[in-house]
């Protein structure tokens, strides 16, 4: 209710308070004039105050008369100019100011992520890092955290999951590890130790200052588990300046709707405030029929300023549910096209028929709501310290409590043998038999096996006719449940010298998790194949369709999925470091950095046991007995690099790097849970860490009108597990292999005049599978490309500015991939055109259009990821990218 009350009156408030003075009509008679002559006419004839300096411009500007708004005039007067103008209409001001020159990408702006000890900027600096800037995440409201990565080179972004549960790859890790390998972190500190699920409790806002994204290098030095990349949020700090923006985003070809705001700004000389947040509500791009995206977040950030000391303390909570999209039946017939049923661009496979469903669980008869979707909680409470002990002598310290939760309930698909021809399904063994069960009430040859809808009883007597395709699925409900408190620290003494600086760290982190994020599959749905698609049932019906008997339950053709699993756990992780930034001469720098981690892991897991219903459907009525182990693990990595600036517009750096992932809490449940066996269950742990080895060779220029930034990299990981699905009918498999990526990323800027601005980002990789073990047939993949990551990929965006208005058109180009080991089964390239505009209506208040996939391409984005290691069928599932979507959204500004 507050928020449609919000979306109709906030616009008319805020133009009404806007417009006040500004938007009076004045008539003008303006000679021909210099810029400078011009605005003093015309600051005389509207009788509004000027503050200006000189202006340079000597270009003689047209004679001009009629009644013009203050505004429109000025934008006349300053297209094209060197100098921008403002309004204050409470004074009656007119302000002219030169326009500065974009900063987005300007390598002096000092970065905080990934470096230690002395100040340094992106052009000295030893890594590859990119700054996202706060134009860019005040214009454009993000989709999700996954999708605002897409702007960074060298990440390949699956981001078709939904606002949350995506899956981001650095450097040569194959899609679909979620962020494995990258630490997402706020204001310095990882949101989660082990980077489980991360994105669910990190959403980007307005509260959000900049973000620093470091990949490979240092990053395995200065956080936990993010060996490949480390991704910084950092916030913003209220100063002495009030700065408040509100926005409202609303989507026009789908329901949608989000409110941000932020608000800061000075309580005395010393104390300031941060107060912001978001909250939005949405049926969804791929509407099941229901809301499951509905929630938002709030953060209050406390900054305690002198000159000796810097103190903070910020408080945030997230309540929020978002969808998750699984997917869809796709057709693969020399070319990969839709269904006609089940569209690419919106089509799903939840419905509202499949919403509220009930289950025999170990822990009873549980129901289960898709609209309860993937549902997030968060309190996290964090205090910054940053002080002078002395002249020399620097302590940091910040320290985050947290406690996380999070509910997953969805339907899932497993092997593509689910989906069936409907005809050929009623000739299975299973129903031969279960109509030879029947023959003391009816002869068998009497009996025929039909589909019934489940809601309304009807019988289907054409099943080839079913929905234009004569298909039918299975889906699998899927029901995890995340919880735990949470501990960082990261203290850190610097020690500085005015050659070379000294940096001594110790990271603390303790998980207390009384839920583990572990399957437990709920049974087996039979469905048909359409966007929003009806449960169907299998029934023995007589020779004048009566029921006899039914096959299937509800749609249920079981309770119990491929597993059932739950379990607890501890980790308590010392870390300490040492890093030394030394100027060995004016131009050349070089740094050097050690970390040791001590890690202790302690898991209970238990198994659920199948047993039968009253019908003969199987489900997991109780546990295994507990089963737990402890385990301690000991890893070092190391960090080496040197930058040497050849001018004040040029430098080359170069880094090498030992890495590791530490093993998760979760290694040992899945792994006693998937065993094909007794036997292998009691061979179970966590299993061991993995080592990666990152080097690289970059080159940084900046001229006055462009900016190139350009790295050569090696990544090899020794060995990297992968998980193996055989299918809807099987269990799946732990793979060691070992990959190895060379390739190269780019950044380019070019600033062709005030008007004109021309970026690219890419990154070309050669990723390919290496160590399958010899034993395994597999083995002959070897050499192969890594699955679902692309070789090649491009960004490219043109965008004019002119007085009030932005245009910006991005062609983003995604190579071909392969969603098998076998590099049997192609993911086409696809190519996608984005298009924004912005429109300044006054000082305060602006529009923005956003239109996403303008052309509505097809693209995929995986192929099954839950099938064999080779596959290659007309129908399979795949995830598509979201169809075409706009948003208009309106900014205030005061």
């Amino acid at each position: 209710m507050l928020l449609s009350l919000l979306t109709k009156q906030l616009p008319w408030l805020i133009l009404f308070s806007s417009y006040v003075h500004a938007t009076d009509n004045y008539h003008f008679n303006l000679p021909e004039a210099t810029l400078q002559q011009r605005i003093l006419d015309v600051a005389a004839q509207s009788g509004w105050q000027l503050s200006a300096a000189e202006l340079a411009e000597q270009t003689l500007i047209p004679p001009l008369q009629g009644r013009f708004t203050l505004e429109q005039l000025l934008a006349k007067t300053f297209a094209n100019s060197q100098y921008q103008f403002s309004l204050d209409p409470s004074q009656q001001r007119i302000f002219v100011t030169p326009i500065a020159a974009n900063k987005q990408q300007d390598f002096e702006r000092i970065i905080v992520t990934g470096v230690s000890g002395k100040t340094r900027n992106i052009l000295n600096s030893s890594i590859s890092v990119t700054q996202l800037s706060t134009q860019q995440l005040e214009q454009h409201t993000p989709y999700s955290t996954a999708e605002i990565l897409k702007n960074v080179t060298g990440f390949w972004v699956e981001d078709s999951g939904g606002e949350t549960n995506n899956n981001v790859s650095p450097r040569g890790l194959r899609g679909g590890e979620g962020f494995r390998f990258i630490s997402l972190m706020e204001d310095g500190l990882p949101i989660t130790y082990d980077g489980v699920w991360s994105d669910f409790f990190l959403r980007p806002d307005l509260t959000h200052q900049t973000i620093e994204a470091v990949r490979g290098g240092s990053s395995g030095i200065f956080t936990l588990n993010g060996p490949a990349a480390m991704v910084n949020y950092i916030g913003r700090r209220g100063s002495e300046t009030p700065f408040n923006l509100v926005k409202l985003s609303q989507a026009v070809n789908y329901n949608y709707t989000r409110l941000d705001g932020v608000f800061s700004g000075p309580i005395n000389d010393q104390l300031f405030y941060t107060l912001g947040g978001f909250y939005r509500s949405s049926n969804g791009i791929r509407e099941p029929g229901f809301n499951s995206d509905l929630g938002g977040q709030f953060s209050a950030r406390l900054s305690w300023l002198t000159d000796e000391l810097e103190l903070d303390f910020s408080y945030k909570h997230l309540n929020d549910k978002t969808s998750f999209y699984a997917p869809i039946v796709m057709q693969n017939q020399g070319t990969i096209k839709q269904l006609k049923s089940l569209p690419y661009d919106f089509g799903t496979l939840l419905s509202d028929d499949l919403k509220l469903l009930n289950f025999h669980t170990p822990e009873g008869t549980r129901q289960h709501d898709l609209e309860d979707a993937q549902q997030s909680l968060m309190n996290s409470y964090t205090i910054q310290f940053k002080g002078g002990l002395s002249e020399q002598l620097q302590l940091n310290n910040i320290a985050r409590y947290a406690n996380l939760s999070n509910r997953l309930y969805t339907l899932m698909n497993l092997g593509n043998e689910s989906i069936i021809d409907a005809n050929s399904r009623l000739q299975f063994d299973d129903i031969t038999k279960f109509k030879n069960h029947f023959s003391n009430v009816a002869l068998p040859e009497e009996l025929q096996a039909k589909y019934q809808r489940s809601t309304d009883k009807t019988l289907i007597n054409d099943p080839s006719l079913l929905n234009g395709n004569g298909l039918i699925t299975s889906s699998y409900p899927l029901y995890s449940r995340y919880q735990q408190q949470q501990f960082i620290n990261h203290l850190s003494v610097n020690y500085l010298k005015e050659r070379w600086s000294i940096s001594l760290g110790h990271i603390y982190a303790h998980s207390d998790f009384s839920s583990l994020p572990l399957d437990q599959w709920l049974g087996q749905l039979l469905t048909d194949v359409k966007h929003q698609p009806e449960r169907l049932d299998i029934v023995l019906v007589d020779q004048q369709d009566n029921v006899v008997a039914n096959f299937t339950e509800q749609g249920f053709l079981s309770y119990a999925g491929p597993v059932y699993l739950t379990g607890q756990g501890q980790s308590r992780s010392h870390s300490v470091y040492a890093s030394l930034d030394w100027q060995v001469t004016d131009n050349l720098r070089f740094d050097f950095a050690l970390r040791n981690e001590q890690l202790t892991l302690s898991s209970r897991s238990q198994q659920g046991l199948l047993s039968t219903t009253n019908n003969a459907k199987n489900y997991y009525s109780h546990y295994t007995p507990a089963s737990s182990i402890t385990d301690s693990f000991s890893e070092n990595a190391l960090s080496i690099g040197a930058n040497y600036q050849l001018s004040e517009q040029l430098a080359v750096f170069t880094r090498y790097a030992d890495a590791f992932e530490m093993p998760r809490l979760i290694n040992y449940g899945n792994a006693r849970g998937w065993a094909k066996n007794d036997e292998q269950r009691a061979q179970q742990n966590f299993g061991q860490p993995i080592s990666l080895t990152l080097s690289e060779i970059g080159l940084r220029y900046q001229a006055l009108d462009w900016q190139f930034s350009g790295t050569v990299f090696d990544t090899n990981f020794d060995p990297l597990p992968f998980t193996v699905y055989r299918g809807a009918a099987s269990t799946q498999q732990a793979v060691l292999i070992n990959t190895q990526t060379q390739g190269l990323e780019f950044e380019y800027n070019y600033f062709f005049d005030q008007a004109w601005q021309f970026s690219a980002i890419g990154v070309w990789q050669d990723a390919g599978f290496y160590g399958i073990p010899a034993q395994l047939p597999q083995s002959e993949f070897n050499g192969n490309q890594i699955t679902r990551t692309p070789e090649l990929q491009l960004r490219v965006t043109p965008q004019y500015q002119a007085g009030p208005i932005t245009v910006a058109i991005t062609w983003s180009y995604v190579g071909e991939r392969y969603s098998d080991i076998a590099n049997q089964f192609a993911l086409p390239a696809y190519q996608t055109w984005d298009f924004f505009a912005e429109y300044v209506l006054t000082q305060q208040l602006s529009a923005q259009l956003e239109v996403k996939n303008l052309t509505n391409t097809l693209g995929l984005t995986e192929g099954n990821p839950r099938d064999d290691l080779s596959h290659q069928e007309p129908l399979f599932y795949g995830r598509p990218i979201f169809g075409r979507t706009i948003k208009v959204a309106l900014s205030y500004q005061f």
